[in-house]
């Protein structure tokens, strides 16, 4: 049968539906109680404080039919409240399902760009059955809903009604009305108190900017003359108030969800309640850092989950926002482990904890997204020591996400957390040659090292070694003071030292040792490496610029076995060679058995280094801080050693004295007493015992003789001048030994000789 055509008056047939219905409840008398008491548990329960929302998903849900992005109005008039939308207008198909139950003309994906619409179930609309009257005006004609002329019908129809319970929103009328101009349709809500009306304007305000966050067919929202509007920014959903940024909120998407977290300022606000919106907000309580908008399946009453839904899916675009957030705030937006606020909540952070473990986007140190479980984290790394690591160890973790409390959460998700000892057993492997390199190393650790306890886990640390190799650990390395001032610092070959250039203090706090120049010349591994050269060059080389070093001092005497070269070309003792010009060449026997040393050795290394280690200008002294036998090479030593009950406990003397020339012991004197070396030892010591028995002038032994300005041996010995630090070896107040005594005896039988009674 064809169609009849529509009724102008009537464009939606609503007197056929009208009929129907009452037919029903006049053939059924519970039919219309059921009605009632379904329309009732829907306003009562189902859709409670929901009026606008729905309002809202369904203007969304005609925009998206119409393939356009659409907005809202809402005003008030009154006891009236108006709300217009733009979209696709009202058609028969809606009015049925307005005039139905649980009836819906949308589907899923409805929308003119194939988005999934808001409304399913034909129940929202319900929300508006507060009202007295409600009335319906589109484009396509205009219907309404009217409590009192339901009632009227009812009782005229169907005898023994309950008018006190009717359903009001199963009859409709149409009516003469239009949209406000520049609208598609316009809901106009009775609701008989201006302060009900009021207040569900107040309500729209609330859930305005929520509302165009979760409908993304409507960007904007008026209410009584205030603008909503949603706009992008980059990777952030911004809604503005009145033209006035009100709400930031950076977003991330994936099929089937969209994840967003509240900014402000600049910062990340994580939330810490909030409900699963799917995509207008249901009863669900979350505990998660971020909002999430899901089209997962709801129940008609849109409070609860369907009991199909997966949970899980929701989780997609998680790592995307978490990606998507300045490096030094993800640690916000990882959930921890936490007591859910029920069952939804709990699948939906394992979920989001079990993609977050396998996704990248953890910064590493050289650039690229990591994922948690093949990442490395080092708990504090600093910026200057991840661009370090960063070249030899990875896959790092960036800085920004290397705090103590990042890291502990990226552990959480799978992350292996470095410490000190692992980075140094790390290192161990590197092959870096640059020491700079390394001291930028030791300079960015340095801050890791709290105390003896950091310091011990990098006990292995690399350091390298002057010498090209490279040290395990810094115990047993050592450190010369001042030897970063000398240009082309020696290498030591018998003490194991570190690369200059590789030095940070942070080195003598894990065990590296700062010696003197002294004492690496002092070091026991210097002898054996002399005795076992097979020639001196290179090792005299080092020692001589060590020795040139200003607080060097004088060289162990064993190092006067070091061989120089000579004048003659030939290689001799440093002990037993002499510096051109020196003093002490004219006051030796003519066949003394030392050479003179080449002078370009002079030129090169100073005549102060050559002193130091032996080479002769003036007397040589040896020193031992411990002798025990009398091993020193010095003459008629075991004689003096012989003087001794105990041995001595330092032994320092002046050497080679008995090659002294006898016709130059003045000058020789002079010499001894000028020097600041050998001058003290004059005053005791072997020194001393030595020079009074066999330093002669005239063929008499300096105990023998007498200061010219001494009178209390006048007559008995014989007046010399000496200087004044050499006076000591003259004759004293009392013989040293019985030989000293008898040459006293004698100087007083000595009929030449005339002694005042008073010396005598």
């Amino acid at each position: 049968m064809p169609r009849p055509e529509p009724d102008p008056a009537d464009p939606f047939g609503t007197a056929d539906l009208r009929r129907a219905t009452l037919a029903g409840w006049q053939g059924s008398p519970t039919r219309l109680a059921e009605d009632a008491a379904a329309e009732a548990e829907l306003i009562e329960i189902g859709y409670r404080d929901r009026l606008f929302t729905e309002l809202a998903a369904n203007a969304a849900d005609a925009a998206a039919a119409a393939g356009i992005v659409g907005r809202v109005s809402v005003r008030t008039d009154g006891t009236r409240v108006h709300v217009a939308n733009t979209g696709a207008p009202l058609t028969a198909d809606g009015v049925r399902s307005l005039t139905a139950l649980r009836v819906s003309p949308k589907h899923r994906a409805d929308g003119a760009d194939g988005r999934a619409t808001v409304g399913r179930f034909g129940m929202g609309f319900r929300a508006t059955s507060l009202a007295e009257c409600v009335v319906i005006a589109s484009t396509t004609g205009t219907i309404e809903f009217d409590a009192a002329r339901t009632a009227e019908t009812v009782a005229a129809l169907v005898p023994g009604a309950d008018l006190d319970r009717l359903p009001t929103q199963r009859l409709a009328w149409p009516v003469a009305s239009a949209p406000a101009a520049g609208f598609d349709t316009e809901v106009t809500l009775h609701l008989g108190e201006a302060q009900s009306a009021a207040d569900l304007v107040a309500s729209a305000a609330a859930q305005a900017a929520d509302l165009l966050l979760e409908l993304e067919s409507i960007d904007r929202i008026d209410i009584d003359g205030h603008r909503y509007e949603r706009r992008a920014d980059g990777d952030d959903v911004v809604i503005d108030l009145d033209g006035v940024e009100h709400r930031r909120w950076l977003t991330a998407r994936a099929a089937g969800a969209r994840w967003l977290v509240p900014v402000s300022g600049g910062r990340l606000r994580p939330l810490s309640a909030d409900v699963l919106r799917s995509p207008t907000a249901t009863d669900i309580e979350l505990t998660l850092p971020a909002r999430v908008i899901t089209d997962l399946p709801v129940t008609p009453d849109r409070r609860e989950l369907h009991p199909d839904a997966e949970v899980a899916a929701a989780a997609e675009g998680y790592p995307e926002l978490v990606a998507a957030a300045p490096d030094d705030q993800k640690h916000l937006l990882i959930p921890p482990p936490a007591l859910a606020a029920g069952r939804v909540d709990a699948a939906l952070r394992q979920a989001i904890r079990d993609r977050l473990a396998h996704a990248r986007w953890v910064p590493s140190a050289t650039g690229e997204a990591l994922a948690p479980d093949r990442t490395w984290v080092l708990p504090g790394l600093t910026a200057e020591l991840a661009s370090l690591l960063g070249e030899v160890v990875e896959p790092l973790a960036h800085p920004d996400v290397s705090d103590r409390v990042t890291a502990s959460l990226l552990v959480g998700l799978g992350a292996r957390q470095l410490g000190l000892a692992e980075v140094a057993d790390l290192l161990a492997g590197v092959d870096v040659d640059d020491p700079k390199w390394w001291a930028r190393l030791y300079a960015a650790l340095s801050a890791s090292v709290a105390d003896a306890r950091d310091a011990e886990e990098l006990a292995t640390l690399p350091v390298p070694r002057a010498d090209g190799r490279m040290h395990v650990g810094c115990r047993g390395l050592f450190l010369i003071d001042g030897l970063d001032a000398v240009d082309d610092p020696p290498v030591l070959s018998w003490v194991p030292t570190v690369a200059l250039e590789a030095y940070d203090p942070l080195l003598e706090r894990l065990g590296l040792t700062r010696i003197t120049a002294a004492q690496a010349l002092e070091h026991p591994g210097l002898p054996a490496e002399l005795d076992g050269a097979d020639d001196h060059d290179d090792l005299a080389d080092t020692v001589l610029r060590l020795l040139a070093m200003p607080d060097a001092g004088r060289a162990p005497a064993e190092l006067g076995a070091l061989e120089l070269r000579g004048a003659d070309g030939e290689y001799w003792p440093a002990d037993e060679l002499l510096l051109p010009g020196g003093p002490l060449a004219g006051v030796l026997v003519p066949d003394s058995p030392f050479g003179t040393v080449d002078e370009a050795l002079v030129d090169h290394y100073g005549a102060e280094a050559l002193r130091r280690l032996g080479v002769g200008w003036g007397f040589s002294v040896i020193v031992d801080p411990a002798p025990v036998a009398p091993d020193h090479d010095l003459p008629d030593e075991e004689q003096w050693w012989d003087t001794h009950d105990v041995p001595p406990e330092e032994l320092a003397a002046v050497r080679d004295l008995d090659l002294v020339d006898p016709d130059r012991w003045p000058e020789a004197l002079a010499l001894l007493a000028a020097d600041e070396q050998t001058a003290p030892l004059l005053a005791g010591g072997y020194t001393r015992w030595w020079l009074r028995r066999y330093a002669e002038i005239g063929g008499t032994p300096l105990r023998h003789l007498r200061g010219v300005d001494d009178p209390t041996l006048k007559g008995l010995f014989d007046p010399v001048a000496v200087p004044e630090a050499a006076a000591g070896l003259l004759a004293g107040a009392a013989p040293d030994d019985a030989d000293d005594a008898q040459a006293w005896l004698d100087a007083l039988a000595d009929p030449a000789r005339t002694v005042a009674p008073g010396v005598a």
